[in-house]
């Protein structure tokens, strides 16, 4: 039996379920205070094409009978979503088959529909079976939603490497200094980097939404968790940043997270990117980070190059689902 979200209750059973194939652990005070963030009401309108803007969201769960839950699902839609677009989630307690999903994808969708989205943007973890010997049954999803209207829209990739080795020395462009958030003289160095971003971003594949205003940005890509200007590091010419590798710190001190790379279209072709990358894992080593975690769009061939050249080695991701409705 499928039924809504019961924020009363269904916090505790949720963050185990959530945290059952998760890296890290996840508590209910967590996911409380996550959603105390969020406006309380609906805000759902639409804009003068017709398409759906303002926020949304809905939560079904699937309750199992000792008060555990076997599957969460939820779609929402934030204020800086694209127009039309909704997203969704859907998860399920491990050994589960695959078809115990369906009914929670067709509850999203009617909601999606009803609320007048276009797309509705999912996203389906790359499995590795629960065990050894056991099936892998993220395929077998995959087959059911693609078999129901879903098209694999991006295929994001994991990927890890060891920083604790001998590095070679960034050579960076003629003209080009290497610098960070927290010690760079050009002028209004965050502004320029939120415009470094809208541009950049416009070349992956692997992006779908739009850039939130100034100060969203700021707040999700500088100060969100982990977020250190000194761990953000520039390529600068003259006045101007024309390069950024933005990482974040981890709860694990000799970890962090590349969170994202991106060099100007007038300064690409020239090894920056490698060379800043360089930069900052002399940088992150000297520092007693042992291992640099990121995500690359399996699309996006230079970036993908770049962190194969230095050494990352490839693991799982997700794939992004598109259903037009």
């Amino acid at each position: 039996m499928i039924r809504p979200f019961q924020p009363a209750t269904d916090y505790p059973a949720l963050a185990d379920l959530l945290s059952a194939d998760a890296p890290t652990a996840v508590t209910a005070d967590e996911l409380r205070a996550r959603d105390a963030e969020l406006p309380p009401q609906d805000g759902l309108s639409t804009d003068h094409r017709g398409l759906l803007t303002g926020h949304g969201r809905i939560r079904l769960v699937q309750p199992g009978c000792g008060g555990d839950l076997l599957a969460f699902a939820t779609a929402w839609r934030a204020p800086w979503t694209p127009p039309g677009d909704i997203a969704s989630l859907a998860v399920s307690a491990p050994g589960r088959a695959p078809a115990w999903l369906l009914p929670l994808y067709d509850g999203l969708e009617r909601w999606a529909r009803e609320a007048g989205a276009s797309r509705l943007l999912g996203e389906l973890a790359d499995g590795s079976g629960e065990a050894p010997g056991e099936p892998d049954n993220h395929p077998l999803l995959a087959g059911l939603l693609l078999g129901r209207g879903y098209r694999v829209d991006a295929h994001l990739r994991t990927a890890t490497a060891a920083l604790d080795g001998p590095l070679p020395t960034p050579q960076p462009p003629p003209g080009v200094r290497f610098g960070s958030l927290a010690t760079t003289l050009v002028p209004g160095p965050e502004q320029q980097l939120h415009q470094l971003y809208r541009e950049t971003l416009r070349d992956n594949p692997g992006f779908a939404d739009t850039l939130p205003g100034f100060d969203r940005w700021r707040a999700e890509a500088l100060d969100g968790a982990g977020g250190r200007p000194d761990w953000v590091f520039t390529a600068e010419c003259a006045d101007r940043i024309v390069g950024v590798t933005a990482v974040r710190a981890t709860p694990d001190p000799a970890a962090c997270h590349v969170d994202y790379t991106g060099v100007l279209r007038s300064w690409r072709g020239r090894g920056l990117a490698r060379a800043l990358k360089l930069h900052a894992a002399h940088h992150l080593a000297g520092h007693g980070v042992l291992t640099a975690h990121t995500e690359v769009e399996a699309g996006n061939v230079p970036m993908v190059a770049v962190n194969s050249a230095l050494g990352y080695r490839w693991g799982p991701g997700h794939r992004r689902l598109v259903k037009e409705l």
